[in-house]
């Protein structure tokens, strides 16, 4: 599977599977929030360093995109911590579910504690397993 098919994927299937989030993804003040997440998709580098530190090491896909994109959520937020309210925490969340449940098809998942309390204030974030093979163009 090739970057542009998983980023296509969830920019359609998103605001179906994710009803609850679907502003995130529709209103402008969200918007550079969401424009992040697809962007991160079209870097196939990227994409296989989040599954490989999902897969291998457990470390959730979240506090890799999070700590990763540190200095550009810095500058989104505009403050220091980066510190996100609980909608786009929570947003963020079912983006990167919505990637490996429906379009990388892990089956299972886990939540665990991530603590990132200098940043971000993230407590817990969800890891996945149980995949079918599949490789990123």
């Amino acid at each position: 599977m090739n970057t542009r098919d998983i980023r296509d994927q969830v920019a359609k299937g998103f605001p179906e599977k994710y009803v609850h989030f679907r502003e995130f993804c529709e209103k402008q003040e969200y918007r550079p929030y969401w424009e992040k997440c697809l962007e991160c998709l079209g870097d196939r580098d990227f994409v296989v360093c989040v599954k490989f530190c999902n897969d291998v090491f457990g470390i959730p896909p979240v506090k890799t995109f999070l700590s990763y994109y540190l200095n550009d959520f810095i500058r989104l937020t505009g403050n220091a911590d980066a510190r996100l309210d609980l909608f786009v925490k929570r947003s963020i969340g079912a983006f990167w579910g919505m990637v490996f449940k429906f379009v990388l098809n892990y089956k299972a998942q886990e939540s665990v504690s991530v603590s990132m309390n200098q940043h971000f204030m993230v407590k817990t974030a969800t890891r996945y397993s149980d995949q079918s093979p599949t490789t990123i163009d």
